[in-house]
């Protein structure tokens, strides 16, 4: 399992300077990488692998001082990047995708990646030599320790919490608020714990969430609230003259202001998701399997579904269940609006989503429609639950034949009444 502990680093003005020079030319490269390719096909009509390309690198590296001033793990992390967005085109055309998602040439990076290497070390108790990754920070008794940069020195860093794991790769990052350093370690896997207790929410954009037991969390709506300011800030840029000191200051505090919206709304991801694990008790969590790729392209709702982020909560459930050995399984989303959680039966009518309450005209039962969604989910879970393992894709399994057999009309009535009353869950 790796896990990425990101700290706030501080260089100073001479580093700064030079890793803003480090950046630019790692976005040139990647950009003679792409060109490289792209060149390559349409006249031989051949691929350019990364490992040809690393060959050419070492050549300018011997020839050009430029190549040289820039760490060398820091040039094949990018042109490793660029591999990597070769290989997803080249998969998504073989798979024929409707949008194939060339990689596209760079104006700028905000990033850069470079490699832990491993040396040798005698060991003085057996005196045989043993290979040992390098450690990337140097700790000090003052409030900042010092992260290693090749051909940089020592960066000032600011641990808030242990680092934890092998470390494997470290990313400097520039944002609007500040450079950041991501140190990827290596941790040993968690073992998963007996799933005993079971909580389902529904996603939405009036409430964040409702859960399987009835509560419901407010959405803050972050982006409505900075939607004001972000108005004031974007006609200040529009009034700037291109290419003036002022206008890069306000550009500055635009993103600033973009940075901090974020902040908030991954701030309130994480501690809802270690909620609902932690604090209720819970080692399994069960949410629908949503395409929001698909859900924003509704002019009506893309804003709603945009500023909620559901595709970021399902990540860091799933990122958080790892890490604690805890169970996220995502279900298919078909009908679980639409039909009774007491009696399974759909409803005749397709309910719109301005409707709040679901009636069952079949057994009169009367609940909130996202607390009845959220049962529903629950059920779909248990009944894919067979009283061994969960399996990793959990689907409702249809047997028409099966559920006349016992008497029921539909099929999703058999799955919701085996789920309810086996004792596995």
């Amino acid at each position: 399992m790796r896990r990425t502990f990101r700290y706030p680093v501080y260089p100073t003005k001479a580093q700064e300077i030079t890793l803003f020079q480090w950046l630019d030319h790692l976005c040139e490269l990647q950009n003679s990488a792409r060109h490289d390719r792209k060149v390559a096909w349409e006249t031989e009509g051949e691929r350019v692998s990364c490992n040809e390309q690393q060959k050419k690198l070492t050549v300018a590296r011997k020839k050009y001082a430029d190549f040289r001033e820039v760490p060398q793990d820091m040039q094949v992390c990018a042109l490793e990047r660029t591999d990597k967005a070769f290989d997803g085109f080249y998969r998504r055309c073989k798979k024929g995708a409707a949008k194939k998602g060339y990689p596209r040439h760079r104006k700028r990076i905000k990033s850069m990646t470079w490699k832990l290497r491993k040396h040798r070390v005698k060991n003085k108790s057996t005196g045989e030599y043993e290979r040992v990754r390098e450690h990337p920070i140097r700790e000090t008794s003052w409030k900042h320790n010092r992260l290693k940069v090749p051909k940089l020195g020592e960066v000032k860093i600011y641990m808030h919490r242990p680092l934890q794991g092998d470390p494997k790769e470290v990313t400097l990052v520039k944002k609007a608020s500040g450079w950041y350093a991501h140190i990827t370690c290596e941790l040993p896997d968690t073992p998963k714990v007996e799933p005993t207790a079971a909580i389902a929410v529904d996603v939405g954009t009036t409430d964040y969430l409702t859960t399987s037991e009835g509560e419901k969390e407010d959405n803050p709506k972050w982006y409505r609230q900075a939607e004001g300011l972000l108005r004031k800030h974007a006609k200040d840029l529009s009034r700037k003259t291109l290419g003036s000191n002022r206008r890069k200051k306000q550009q500055h505090k635009l993103a600033l202001h973009h940075e901090r919206t974020a902040n908030r709304r991954k701030d309130f991801i994480g501690k809802l998701v270690y909620k609902l694990y932690h604090h209720k008790d819970n080692n399994v969590l069960v949410a629908e399997n949503l395409n929001t790729s698909n859900m924003v392209q509704n002019k009506y709702l893309s804003k709603s579904i945009s500023d909620v982020s559901w595709a970021k909560f399902f990540q860091w459930c799933g990122n958080i269940a790892e890490r604690d050995g805890f169970h996220f399984h995502q279900v298919d989303p078909k009908n679980t609006s639409q039909t009774c959680s007491s009696c399974g039966q759909k409803s005749p009518k397709k309910l719109s989503l301005a409707i709040r309450t679901f009636d069952c005209q079949s057994c009169g039962t009367s609940l909130d429609r996202d607390h009845n969604a959220a049962l529903n989910i629950l059920f779909k879970a248990a009944a894919a639950f067979r009283g061994e393992r969960w399996v990793a894709t959990l689907y409702e399994a249809r047997n028409k034949n099966e559920a006349r057999d016992l008497g029921f009309k539909h099929a999703e009535q058999l799955f919701l009444f085996d789920a309810v009353t086996s004792p596995s869950l």
